[in-house]
């Protein structure tokens, strides 16, 4: 069964009125009940003959030995590659779990199929993408929005880093799986979605601040994802099947949105780096990892309130800012942060910034110009954003988590990630902006006292 407003967008190519042309290769969503029976004529029918497969402990019982029982049944030959899922916490996408996927790959297998949706599809695709074979995709919870995206994000030396990666050929999701799903995840795969009311701002902002390429057609896509996915939420708490069946298609929008844009920009803005600065805080500190929609959506939250900020300010003292360039820290006192912040990351956040110059004093004088002249723009933008309060209520009533505290994030690691997560990456965002207009320390204390309580 393929939802029919997911059909324009499977295996497409189209000319755009931005000026590109965007194409996807995903072709094949399989969303009905009994819909991993469906896998052995689907792989007859692609040409497949030798699968290799990869799950976790846990995704190996949901729906992993269910796909070997199809494909003993059907006489397809295949290899299955279980990886430990650790007793606390969840599987990391990292080098390790990676070189686990290696020294098991069978050479002879001609397609990879992933059984997991979060850790197992982001190695699978890109152990699929290096080994130049294609790729599938057994989903086991709408609890992330990669599902489909060409991109994966890996741990490397303790790095969230975003590689290329092999797009599914296929998505097969059985709803009475993808529903059973902890209500945890689903939360997860809400906040996610919910994540791009702020990364749509963010690829705008960059757009009118930098002329970054921007796509109405993209964005109005992921909006109308996400306004669908607000509707549901209260189905998602019951683990209502419809509710699921929406949340799941928004999903699978976000990474064919990611794929016609060519990046992660329409999926990803702040509320990411927020994520993945805790993400490396956690690793750092031998700490049980938190699922990534969990964080990206207490990071909404967070920058949305950034945002709400804007919307109330005054334009600021242009003449000051500039005036006050010099005193900013140091290049040695911004290095001497980072390897405080990012530890042993922190070579590859001073490498980045060598390359991207995000806090170089020539390109912050630039970018003040045009933020300037755009202030009234760069406002009404602003106010676009929901408030704060209002995705903080959503997640509340689906039970998810809402502030740092609720996954042990600590209050200093929160400061540090509101100051420096920018760092993570070379992309304009509201923290970028904050930055530029020298707002951005004092927001974080603000940021802090509001969601962070006492100390």
């Amino acid at each position: 069964m393929q939802s029919q407003s997911m059909e324009p967008y499977l295996n497409c190519t189209f000319e755009c009125s931005c000026g590109r042309t965007h194409k996807s290769l995903f072709a094949h969503y399989i969303f009905e009940p009994g819909a991993i029976g469906k896998i052995p004529a689907l792989l007859t029918q692609l040409g497949y003959t030798k699968p290799y497969l990869i799950s976790d402990t846990h995704t190996h019982e949901i729906a992993g030995k269910q796909v070997e029982d199809v494909l003993h049944q059907a006489q397809i030959r295949f290899t299955s590659h279980v990886l430990t899922s650790p007793e606390n916490g969840d599987l990391a996408a990292d080098e390790h779990a990676l070189g686990s996927i290696a020294m098991a790959n069978d050479k002879e297998a001609d397609i990879l199929i992933s059984v997991g949706t979060g850790t197992i599809n982001d190695l699978g695709r890109y152990f699929s993408y290096i080994t130049g074979r294609p790729f599938m995709l057994v989903a086991t919870a709408p609890s992330m929005d990669g599902l489909v995206s060409g991109v994966a994000p890996l741990i490397f030396n303790n790095m969230k880093i975003t590689f290329p990666a092999q797009e599914p050929l296929a998505l097969v999701c059985d709803p009475e799986i993808m529903a059973a799903a902890p209500l945890k995840m689903l939360a997860a795969g809400a906040a996610d979605i919910l994540g791009k009311y702020n990364c749509l701002l963010d690829w705008k902002l960059s757009h009118i601040v930098n002329g970054e390429y921007y796509c109405d057609k993209i964005a109005g896509i992921m909006g109308t994802a996400v306004e669908q996915t607000m509707e549901s939420t209260e189905g998602l708490a019951s683990h209502d099947s419809k509710a699921v069946a929406v949340l799941t298609e928004a999903l699978v929008l976000s990474g064919i949105a990611m794929d016609f844009s060519g990046n992660s920009r329409p999926a990803s803005g702040a509320e990411h780096h927020q994520s993945h600065y805790w993400e490396m805080q956690f690793l750092f500190d031998g700490v049980p990892a938190v699922l990534h929609g969990t964080k990206v959506g207490i990071g909404t939250v967070l920058m949305l309130e950034l945002y709400n900020m804007l919307a109330q300010m005054e334009k600021p003292d242009f003449a000051k800012i500039r005036e006050e360039i010099p005193a900013r820290p140091s290049m040695e006192e911004w290095e001497k942060e980072m390897r405080r912040c990012y530890r042993s990351g922190a070579e590859g956040i001073i490498a980045l910034e060598k390359n991207a110059k995000k806090n170089d004093p020539e390109g912050l004088l630039e970018r003040l110009t045009v933020i300037e002249e755009r202030w009234d723009e760069i406002r009404t933008l602003a106010k676009e954003a929901p408030k704060a309060a209002r995705i903080y209520h959503v997640l509340e009533d689906m039970g998810a988590a809402k502030v740092p505290a609720d996954v042990g994030i600590a209050r200093e690691y929160v400061y540090d990630s509101v100051r420096y997560g920018k760092e993570l990456r070379d992309r304009y965002t509201v923290l970028q902006l904050m930055w530029d207009i020298g707002e951005l320390d004092s927001a974080a204390k603000k940021l802090v006292e509001k969601y962070c309580g006492e100390d």
